[in-house]
């Protein structure tokens, strides 16, 4: 991610995302400004140190002459903006209007510059529509012929849904090192159904999905969902800030309600959700591809896999943080 960036071109990158932060506030540094300083000092090489409060402000045209439009550095720039118009926790809509010229003016036409041009103009429930049906279009299998999401579908079990069920209860008995049996040990610690049985999520999500948390390292917090959805779509590249990023800081850091789960406000950490961008971008296998086959990694060791996958060490000061998402009632804390 930005490895063909300038200094020159960081520079500018770091002006324009200057004039997108939140100035109201005095002293520390801002969430947005801060987020400057993350991408400067982790993406860019380029440490900024003062929230970009010393850069010259950027527009639209001026930073386009400087990076190519249409191209790879376009699309990442647009979408680092997007997240810098966001990052001090309001959807501001002259902001959120800024970003979306940054966008136009850098020649990047995708379905997330839509969703802020929507929500910008108050049509709130068109640009979260779009983002749950993105979001669905990214797990093979979860939607119906008009992508509405099956997320639990196991209601009234029949015979094939037991099985299911109980092919995965049979992952407590792999070996300890193994993907599968971490797989089974997240699901009971956290007392989470497995799919087959009654109440569970869609295996067609909950696969992919919490064995990026088990594979990424990031917990069941609301910071670490909220990173374990940006490590998702870096990964998967295909619609990332529209289907996977966006949503979860609409969710969990704007609060506003997305997909049901119950808004939160302020999960975004700048420099964890760098950090979460950064090693998605690394990650070369994607989970979320058709052909992944989650039987035959379930045998492997996990840490092979780890580094098979190209998945860089998560370090300690980079975990979520926060009390984790349980099932109380079902959670067995001791399983191992």
């Amino acid at each position: 991610m930005f490895d063909s960036i300038t200094p020159g071109q960081a520079e500018l990158v770091c002006g324009a995302m200057s004039t997108l932060v939140d100035r109201r506030s005095r002293g520390d540094l801002g969430r947005g400004e801060a987020l400057i300083d993350a991408a400067s000092a982790l993406l860019f090489h380029h440490p900024a140190g003062d929230g970009g409060r010393g850069c010259r402000g950027v527009p639209p045209d001026a930073l386009a002459r400087a990076v190519p439009a249409g191209g790879v550095l376009a699309t990442e720039t647009a979408e680092l903006l997007a997240v810098t118009a966001l990052a001090d926790g309001r959807a501001d809509p002259d902001r959120l209007l800024a970003a979306v010229t940054y966008a136009d003016a850098l020649g990047v036409q995708a379905g997330w510059v839509e969703q802020l041009r929507d929500i910008a103009g108050g049509r709130f429930e068109r640009a979260l529509a779009d983002m749950i049906r993105r979001n669905t279009a990214t797990f093979p299998g979860l939607g119906d012929a008009e992508g509405q999401p099956h997320m639990q579908p196991y209601t009234g079990r029949t015979d094939a849904d037991k099985r299911l069920a109980d092919s995965f209860q049979e992952l407590e008995a792999y070996p300890a090192e193994t993907f599968g049996h971490a797989f089974w040990v997240h699901f009971r610690r956290h007392g989470f159904r497995f799919p087959g049985q009654e109440g569970a999520f869609n295996g067609a999500f909950a696969v992919p999905h919490d064995g990026l948390h088990v594979l990424s390292g990031y917990d069941t917090s609301i910071q670490g969902e909220l990173m374990v959805s940006t490590f998702t779509g870096e990964m998967h590249r295909t619609d990332a800030l529209g289907a996977h990023i966006l949503p979860v800081i609409f969710e969990w850091h704007v609060g506003m309600e997305v997909n049901g789960i119950g808004a939160q406000h302020d999960a975004l950490d700048p420099w964890k959700f760098v950090v979460a961008l950064a090693r998605g971008t690394r990650t070369r296998v994607d989970v979320l591809d058709p052909g992944w086959d989650f039987r035959h990694e379930a045998r492997r060791p996990l840490a092979d896999l780890r580094h098979e996958y190209g998945i860089p060490p998560l370090e300690d000061r980079y975990r979520p943080s926060g009390p984790e998402v349980n099932v109380t009632a079902e959670a067995d804390p001791t399983a191992a």
